[in-house]
């Protein structure tokens, strides 16, 4: 599973030598941690090398390869994370989507699927989606809505809910603040502030750091999706 890992990186370096020919709309390469900031929980981490790339067939039709690794510090498991997504570009501010994904996490091997979509208001951006998780009849279904609304060119403010539902009954929700800022060299820093909620465990506080470097203008469409996504808030 580990030798996975440089794909993070070949997913998001080798677009690079494409953009001159104009076909690859956009790419991105960062390193993302989320953790659980107190209570007895508090040491619980979730550490992730991501990579994603988004290739435009027509000015319609696109799609976005996303690879991430995790390392959860709680119990050493890893977990790696591939999702396909096929855009479709209605207009230069609205773009709808479906996915199709496979996950490795702490030796488990699951399928991801579902439906996305993204508008941009001018100053406000929602992006949605829906994810049906398939693990050997343990199956779940993960909601997410996440908005952001930029204050500047660079500086950006918003808010994002996340809702975990397992069929064996453990659910969980999440609500996070967001603060991003992006530097005109390319590179993006995202912070977050949040509680997660479930109803086998204590609600508690969360905190998030993300710093990825952006190609290709806003890098891609879509945010990552799947299990490994989701867990401390991510």
């Amino acid at each position: 599973m580990h030798k996975i890992v440089p794909l993070a990186l070949v997913a998001a370096l080798l677009p690079v030598a494409a953009l001159a020919e104009g076909s690859v709309r956009g790419a991105e390469l960062g390193f993302t941690w989320s953790g659980l900031a107190e209570g007895q929980q508090r040491h619980k981490n979730n550490l992730a090398l991501e990579g994603a790339v988004e290739y435009g067939f027509t000015p319609g039709f696109a799609a976005q390869l996303d690879v991430a690794q995790h390392h959860f510090t709680n119990s050493n498991d890893e977990a790696t994370n591939v999702t396909l997504h096929a855009i479709g570009h209605v207009n230069d501010g609205f773009a709808v989507g479906g996915f199709l994904g496979h996950e490795w996490v702490g030796g488990n091997h699951m399928e991801h699927y579902g439906l996305e979509a993204t508008h941009d208001f001018g100053l406000l951006t929602v992006e949605g989606n829906a994810t049906l998780l398939k693990n050997d009849g343990n199956d779940a279904t993960i909601l997410g809505l996440d908005g952001r609304y930029a204050l500047t060119d660079a500086l950006s403010l918003g808010g994002r809910v996340k809702t975990v539902n397992a069929d064996h009954g453990s659910d969980t929700t999440a609500f996070d603040a967001t603060l991003g800022y992006a530097m005109p060299s390319g590179v993006k820093i995202d912070g977050s502030l949040g509680l997660v909620d479930g109803n086998q465990s204590d609600r508690e506080l969360t905190l998030g750091l993300g710093v990825k470097f952006l190609m290709g203008g806003n890098g891609v469409t879509f945010g990552k999706r799947g299990l490994s996504q989701s867990i401390i808030g991510n």
